[in-house]
């Protein structure tokens, strides 16, 4: 199926801006997701090390009850994201020689990589943090 753009170019089934934008909306839900997963262990580590202080710190530990909802919440929009990011853009859409996807899929590619590595530390920070707050 094929459809028909504003420019008169055809782009395969699923090329639309309308997808592109809900990729963006994938990859950054995926990001978003990934730093509420620091929200109960690193986030607060974090801030006291850059001197924010306040009642509100100790407080963010009660989130690690949830850190399994927003660990599959964020390997969901993640996986999605990656989906969109990395699958082939149809023949049909650049036979022209102009793709109907315009995205940056560099940034996209990026972005999901770099989500991806900060829900890898916030799963195993738990773990580790016996270890590394000792010194």
């Amino acid at each position: 199926m094929t459809e028909t753009t504003s420019a008169g170019q055809e782009t395969g089934a699923g090329d639309t801006p309308v997808d592109d934008r809900k990729a963006w909306a994938t990859t950054g839900l995926g990001f978003f997701g990934a730093l509420a997963m620091t929200s109960c262990c690193i986030l607060p580590l974090v801030l006291v090390s850059f001197g924010v202080t306040g009642v509100f710190i100790a407080q963010l530990g009660v989130l690690y009850q949830y850190r399994w909802i927003t660990f599959a919440l964020s390997a969901a929009f993640i996986g999605y994201g990656f989906y969109k990011a990395y699958r082939p853009t149809p023949a049909k859409a650049c036979a022209d020689g102009t793709c109907a996807r315009p995205m940056n899929r560099t940034l996209m590619r990026s972005l999901l990589w770099l989500a991806t590595a900060i829900v890898a530390v916030a799963m195993i920070f738990p773990y580790l943090a016996p270890y590394v707050l000792s010194y």
